[in-house]
């Protein structure tokens, strides 16, 4: 099966496009381990690689009025989504991480990841090194959920790059999800992670650009099937 490219202008753009077409572009599988594991299937692409033009412009699905349809996001939810889940590193009773704990670790120089990466970028703004990680090895056998269950971070890294346009340094970021939950986690997500792409072109002076997205899991949950279908008009006959 192909990956799916898409190219869109803001963050509900992509969104609705994903929807649209996943119905189209999708496998069915089983969940056997993860979130609702033995209880639910997902549709799932076999890749997706995602370009957004402008992710400032606009982060919140729309959702039309009297619909019925729960809309996936807030704008209220995604600021939340940064401030605690990806620049807040105190982590909850139970947890075993979060985004922000590790985007947030300690370095053995002193400072933080995310501080080491902004200090590069500031340095040596064409590089290929201001990556943070949020994954590591040891997450297949002792991350954890807060259901107890193994849960290896669905966000794998995140790449800073910059670009070169008409005289301007432009600052993008590249995602990698390993898993992703389009229907609520793709705006939220991907929101929280434009507000920091923000943050990071406000501490190193760059222009602020486009989102690079890509998952070999990206998907919904049969439990969303129907909602995703009336939103996009894509009644299963």
């Amino acid at each position: 099966m192909f990956p799916f490219f898409l190219t869109a202008k803001t963050i509900p753009d992509a969104w609705f496009q994903l929807i649209y077409n996943l119905f189209d572009n999708a496998y069915a599988q089983k969940i056997q381990k993860g979130s609702f594991e033995n209880e639910q299937r997902r549709l799932q692409y076999p890749g997706i690689a995602v370009y957004i033009e402008h992710p400032y412009y606009d982060m919140v699905p729309t959702i039309p009025p009297n619909s019925g349809i729960p809309a996936p996001t807030t704008k209220e939810y995604i600021e939340d989504y940064f401030v605690n889940y990806l620049m807040n590193p105190e982590l909850a009773e139970n947890e075993t991480y979060r985004y922000s704990s590790r985007i947030h670790h300690p370095m053995p120089k002193g400072g933080t990841q995310f501080e080491r990466v902004i200090e590069i970028l500031r340095e040596t703004p064409l590089t290929n090194q201001a990556v943070i990680e949020i994954a590591t090895p040891l997450d297949l056998d002792i991350c954890c959920g807060k259901d107890g269950k193994l849960d290896p971070p669905c966000l794998r890294l995140l790449d800073f790059k910059v670009i070169p346009v008409d005289d301007e340094l432009m600052l993008t970021v590249s995602a990698y999800f390993r898993s992703w939950d389009l229907w609520a986690g793709f705006p939220t997500n991907l929101g929280g992670i434009e507000l920091l792409k923000q943050f990071v072109a406000s501490e190193t002076s760059l222009k602020n650009g486009p989102i690079y997205a890509y998952s070999a899991g990206a998907h919904i949950y049969g439990y969303q099937e129907q909602i995703a279908r009336l939103r996009t008009l894509r009644i299963n006959k």
